[in-house]
């Protein structure tokens, strides 16, 4: 191929030597930018799965939660069982003043005095406490106490009082006991249309 200019052997070598080395300038930059790409690639890759792996603790998390969520809730239930029946404190402390009448009796005791005090109101529960007094020997204290605490009912013998009927014979004493059974508070919410005054 005849070019239109003139070039002689010295500038024909310029020449080639200068587009040899404009494509190893090229072929640097093409290089660069692909090792750059691949960098960033990787990087992107690697900010994906640690996002992923983040995402995939946390669905793992609330499924712990969850299963803690349900073992309390389950506990709770269990616990529940024991409260005292009835859904109000009236029809509580008749209950529970049967089931210590029926405790009592089964140890050949006597309830001679009883009386409902009033509910103590707990963040969840109401207290419902009842004052029972009877005369016994020491032993039989000890079982009715034994009995009450392995009972099914969730109970809290809040007081006790003891005094000695008979100096000749110290062993039988007169005993009244406050004992507190749990029911679960009404729920907050008033009736439509019925809001507490104050």
């Amino acid at each position: 191929m005849n070019l239109p200019i003139k070039v002689n052997e010295r500038e024909k070598r310029a020449l080639i030597i200068g587009g040899i080395v404009a494509l190893l300038i090229l072929a640097f930059y093409m290089f660069s930018w692909y090792s750059d790409t691949k960098k960033n690639v990787k990087e992107f890759s690697e900010a994906r799965l640690l996002m992923l792996q983040k995402q995939m603790e946390k669905i793992s998390g609330k499924d712990i939660v969850q299963k803690r969520l349900e073992a309390v809730t389950q506990e709770l239930d269990r616990q529940e069982k024991a409260l005292l029946g009835g859904n109000t404190p009236p029809v509580a402390a008749a209950a529970l003043q049967r089931f210590l009448k029926e405790t009592a009796a089964s140890l050949q005791i006597e309830i001679k005095q009883e009386r409902t005090l009033n509910p103590v109101d707990g963040p969840l529960y109401l207290g419902i406490p009842v004052e029972i007094g009877f005369t016994s020997y020491t032993k039989g204290l000890k079982e009715l106490l034994l009995k009450l605490r392995k009972s099914p009912f969730l109970l809290n013998v809040s007081e006790i009082q003891v005094r000695v009927t008979n100096i000749s014979k110290p062993d039988e004493i007169y005993t009244t006991l406050v004992v507190t059974g749990f029911i679960k508070k009404a729920g907050d919410k008033a009736p439509a249309g019925k809001e507490d005054k104050k």
